[in-house]
């Protein structure tokens, strides 16, 4: 079996086997979500299946756990889109649906609707205002092995820092890098991202020569209880592939699981890392 799975599938796989799927021959398929829309850029979905827990898991596993012919709406005051759905390598899925026409505004709600195989699903969000990240280091701890640390702005808002790795298009969660509303500034530690992959001999430093970009996100209170909930479940499963004791929150209807999240966003390119 293989020791290495996408990040998303086993968002997947928390999600969707919880503790009496092992015993419940009933076990039913239910959509996942990770949907996000950022002010000033375009909505971003990927979709996939809950599976059941089971010993052997192969690449035609999950493949058949995405999902690639969703009819994807957002819509937003009067206006909606059918999001295109498209291959892209960068991301765990290697496939999302994305559009052109809506881009986000802080301030405004956006609802997201899928419907397939005969179902209908939906979720509605709004886009905070961003924040910033201050002095940022990056700091050499010998063996051309790296940390970063930063001040993080004041916020009225919960948020989060992410990671993209050598100009991928996917930012991938910094592990431990949710954050709490403050009234005052934070020194903090971005940790490397668990790079689209839960691996064994996972290292929060980064690699000499690496190319860093962060993302700094603001959220909803629901948005900072399902990625603090998220990490706990990537820290707490010692097997990459056992199946959480709970779900994690979701605020998709009609039974989906996983997030529909407004983000206010701040992009810092760092480079290579020396």
């Amino acid at each position: 079996m293989k020791r290495v799975i996408s990040l998303y599938i086993f968002v997947a796989l928390l999600c969707g086997c919880m503790k009496e799927s092992h015993f419940d021959d009933g076990f039913h398929q239910r959509l996942v979500v990770e949907g996000r829309i950022e002010q000033g850029r375009e909505a971003v979905v990927m979709l996939s299946l809950t599976t059941p827990y089971a010993d052997n898991y192969d690449e035609d596993t999950f493949r058949d756990m995405i999902i690639r012919w969703a009819k994807v709406t957002v819509i937003c005051d009067e206006h909606s889109e059918v999001l295109t759905g498209r291959a892209n390598k960068d991301y765990p899925t290697q496939f999302i649906y994305t559009g052109l026409d809506i881009i986000g505004e802080v301030g405004k709600s956006y609802t997201l609707e899928v419907e397939y195989s005969g179902q209908k699903w939906s979720a509605t969000t709004t886009i905070p205002e961003p924040i910033e990240l201050t002095d940022i280091k990056v700091n050499s701890v010998g063996d051309d092995q790296y940390t970063i640390s930063a001040t993080l702005a004041k916020s009225s808002t919960p948020s989060s820092v992410d990671c993209s790795l050598d100009g991928s298009s996917y930012f991938a969660p910094t592990l431990i890098g949710t954050y709490a509303p403050s009234t005052v500034e934070r020194e903090i530690t971005i940790n490397r991202p668990l790079d689209n992959f839960i691996r064994k001999g996972y290292s929060t430093v980064y690699k000499a020569d690496e190319v860093v970009r962060l993302r700094v996100n603001t959220m909803c209170d629901f948005g900072y209880d399902y990625w603090r909930a998220w990490e706990n479940n990537v820290i707490n499963s010692l097997n990459p592939v056992f199946p959480a004791t709970s779900n994690l929150p979701s605020n998709i209807s009609n039974g989906g699981i996983g997030i529909w999240a407004g983000y206010g966003t701040t992009y810092y390119n760092l480079g290579e890392i020396k």
